[in-house]
This record gives structure tokens, C-alpha cells and sequence, in this order.
């Protein structure tokens, strides 16, 4: 892997043309985290436009016919989704608008209809669904959050970490489901470190560090590579994805824009990653070969 994805006009000519239409239908319009369903057919993400109410909402695009299907419509953010290992359901952040508090919603694909995600103590993020009945998440109690398994019912099964001057974020099973990779660092959201446990042994291992902030963590669908974004440089709107090569203990940078790079997301195949930028003004969706260097145009219609 040798090249770094910049944002040349020529790298991102034939992007930029395919934005033009919605951007002209909507003056501002912001999307953000792709995340592809487990067949790669379809991916939901998150967008904020007039038509939303400046509310963040989710929307379903399909990738063979570029439809797509509005999935919330409420006052409050909602976003952040996970997908069930059958595809048939989603987790998702529902924010109330009334007091900002944030909880876990589960909704069907196949209805449409959503529900809560059980009770429980304190703040809860789902962000993984590895099979039929276990999610990956973090609880927040007092002031520290730890990575914690779940049940469907929002009960914690396993508590990973124990941190009371540390914070936990973005995990997500390996392919395989042996290892969690996730990030940990202080509570005000410095001096990070990319982290892998080994679910068998209990071990953790730092595979890196950061002054700044890692976050946005994504397996390769060959497990043999972990995309993140980190803020070497402790400037938080000068984020940038990197990638690491398990095998080789090895890392590359993918891009390198003074722009806020982040939410990285394979797709389909280890040549498929989503990112989302805000290089154009907005926030917007771009799709890049990791190993290629080569940015790939995703269609859009209109918003």
C-alpha cells in the first residue's frame, strides 16, 4: 500500500459532478455514516437537510437501483445504526428532543416499526451486532464508560473494562468474532489508543497511540485490516483515516486533507471503504479503494 488519498481536483472531479444534482436541489444537505447491510446490497446512513427540519434522520439506499427509503421522521437526532447478522433490523441512537437524553431504539425492516431496547442504568451505545442474540456496546454510569456485552433486552452479560479515569468507544467485532477492536482514552477525549481484546483469553493489546483522538473503527471483511481515524495532531477538525495491517503490525494514511475525514466503512469487499468528509463544505459520503488509492463516485439522487 504506497498511496495517500489527497483531495486533488482531479482525484475528486468525477465525485463532485455527481453531487452537483442534489446539492442545486437542496442548499444544505449533510449526510454522514454509511453502514452496509451484511449482504452489501444496501447501506443506511444519516441525513440532515430542509426536508428533515435540520433534524439528523436515517435513510435506507439500496446499491443496485440507488433507491432509497426515509426510515425516521421525528424531532430529535437518530442515527448511528447497526445492522442484525440477518439483515432484517436495525439498532440505532434515538435522541428526545424534550431533554437531549439518548437512548437505544431497535427497528424492523421488513415493518418498519421500532421499539426501545429494553431498560437500563445510566447512558448505553450499541455498536455491534455480531449473531442472533449478542450486541457490543458501552455503558456510561457516573462519569465512566465501559465496553460491556449484551443481550437483545439491553441487559449486560459481560463487562470488558474497568476504567474509572479512561473512556471507551467505537468497538466492533472482528469478522471472525474472536477479538473486539475499540479505542480508549481520557475522558475528555485525549490521548487515545487503538486497542484489540481477545474475547477467549481476556488479553488487550495497544496496537497504537495518539495525542489526539482515534475513532471510527472498521474490520476489513477479511479481518486482516482495521480502518480508523485519528487526530495525530490534537487538532480535532484535521481528522484523517488510516489504516492497519494486522499481519504486518503496519499502518498507512489514507488521506490527508485539512478537512474532518472520519466514519470510515468497508463494504462489500476489502476494496470498498465509505468515508465521510466535510472537504466540499458539507458533509457528504465518498467512497475510495483503500489499496488503490482510487476514488470511486456514488450516484446520488436527489435528496
Amino acid at each position: 500500500m504506497k498511496n495517500k488519498i489527497t483531495s486533488s481536483p482531479a482525484a475528486l472531479l468525477g465525485l463532485c459532478l455527481g453531487m452537483l444534482a442534489s446539492e442545486q436541489a437542496i442548499a444544505a444537505t449533510n449526510e454522514r455514516r454509511p453502514v452496509c447491510s451484511p449482504d452489501g446490497s444496501r447501506f443506511v446512513y444519516m441525513l440532515q437537510t430542509e426536508r428533515t427540519d435540520d433534524d439528523w434522520e436515517l435513510y435506507l439506499m439500496e446499491f443496485s437501483t440507488q433507491g432509497k427509503n426515509r426510515l425516521t421522521k421525528r424531532k430529535g437526532l437518530d442515527g448511528y445504526a447497526v445492522w442484525s447478522p440477518d439483515g432484517r433490523n436495525i439498532i440505532f441512537e434515538r435522541e428526545d428532543a424534550a431533554d437531549g437524553q439518548k437512548q437505544p431504539w431497535m427497528m424492523s425492516l421488513e415493518d418498519y416499526t421500532s421499539k426501545p431496547l429494553g431498560s437500563f442504568e445510566g447512558w448505553l451505545s450499541i455498536n455491534d451486532w455480531a449473531d442472533r442474540d449478542r450486541l457490543l456496546g458501552f455503558q456510561e454510569l457516573e462519569g465512566q464508560r465501559d465496553l460491556v456485552l449484551l443481550d437483545l433486552d439491553g441487559n449486560i452479560v459481560e463487562k470488558l473494562t474497568d476504567t474509572s479515569d479512561h473512556s471507551e468507544h467505537d468497538a466492533h467485532f472482528s469478522p471472525d468474532g474472536t477479538r473486539i477492536a475499540f479505542a480508549s482514552g481520557l475522558i475528555d477525549g485525549s490521548e487515545t489508543s487503538l486497542e484489540l481484546i481477545e474475547l477467549e483469553s481476556g488479553s488487550r493489546t495497544t496496537v497504537r497511540t495518539s495525542i489526539g483522538r482515534i475513532y471510527g473503527i472498521s474490520w476489513s471483511p477479511d479481518g486482516q485490516y482495521i480502518a480508523f481515524v485519528d487526530t495525530p495532531g490534537g487538532d480535532e477538525d484535521d481528522a484523517d483515516i488510516f489504516l492497519y495491517n494486522l499481519p504486518e503490525q503496519s499502518f498507512q494514511q489514507l488521506t490527508d486533507d485539512p478537512a474532518w475525514d472520519h466514519m470510515p466503512e468497508f463494504c462489500n469487499n476489502n476494496h470498498t471503504l465509505f468515508f465521510t468528509s466535510n472537504r466540499s463544505g458539507e458533509e457528504r459520503i465518498y467512497q475510495l479503494d483503500p489499496f488503490s488509492g482510487t476514488f470511486l463516485s456514488i450516484e446520488r439522487a436527489k435528496k
